[in-house]
């Protein structure tokens, strides 16, 4: 069904305490892990060995030593009938889940009529290989305007992912800065920023955005304006 203003959906939230002091890099390991014992392409983003292109409803992050997965709109739905997880696999180690929670809620997602102001918790992977060499050669000015279009491009594709029609124009502020190439899986590296957006558009707290926030990077908390 598909809908002209902000939708309400379910998000779930499964924090999953191991025997093990982990960092950002695990996200990565907690999907492969994850895409091991769940045989279905939401909790993977591949059909095959074709990837599927569209923002992921079911994501994975490293949170207060946490490992986190989480899923949004039909990712809850999915996450919800999956049953608790005994172990995972992370960079060739096992290691077993001493204790996990789960956090359901109902979120609204889309367009706002003032502007929220989120911080990046985990790099943001903003750039694809052809607007990186346009936001190289460009100067400050623009280079914020890439980013800001970005942003909204993100929010966008959020929203096709849900079956939210948004008809409302979306603007977006950034003050982000480079924070260098960051490891996406081994041999592939992408340019992160940090810092803080204002948009007009609703998230939930520990969504992510951007490439590969699958994988934990992308990941917003909203601020104080």
């Amino acid at each position: 069904m598909i809908t002209t203003t902000s939708k309400k959906v379910d998000y779930v939230v499964v924090r999953h305490r191991l025997d093990a002091t982990l960092d950002r890099r695990h996200a990565r390991w907690l999907r492969g892990s994850v895409a091991g014992q769940v045989d279905r392409p939401e909790f993977h983003q591949h059909v095959g060995d074709h990837l599927i292109y569209r923002h992921p409803l079911i994501r994975y992050d490293i949170d207060s030593d946490d490992a986190v997965i989480a899923g949004l709109a039909e990712g809850s739905m999915l996450l919800r009938a999956v049953p608790p997880f005994d172990e995972f696999t992370l960079g060739g180690t096992r290691h077993r889940v001493l204790d996990y929670r789960r956090e359901m809620n109902r979120v609204d997602i889309g367009p706002t009529s003032r502007p929220i102001v989120y911080g990046f918790r985990t790099p943001y992977l903003a750039l694809n290989q052809e607007n990186h060499v346009t936001w190289e050669r460009g100067r400050s000015e623009d280079r914020r305007r890439l980013l800001e279009r970005v942003v909204v491009g993100n929010m966008l594709s959020l929203s096709k992912s849900i079956g939210l029609h948004v008809e409302d124009r979306i603007s977006a502020e950034v003050d982000l800065e480079a924070v260098g190439p960051q490891e996406v899986k081994p041999g592939v590296c992408l340019l992160g920023f940090l810092g803080r957006v204002r948009i007009n558009f609703a998230l939930p707290d520990g969504w992510g955005i951007g490439k590969s926030s699958s994988r934990g990077f992308g990941t917003l908390n909203r601020e104080e304006d």
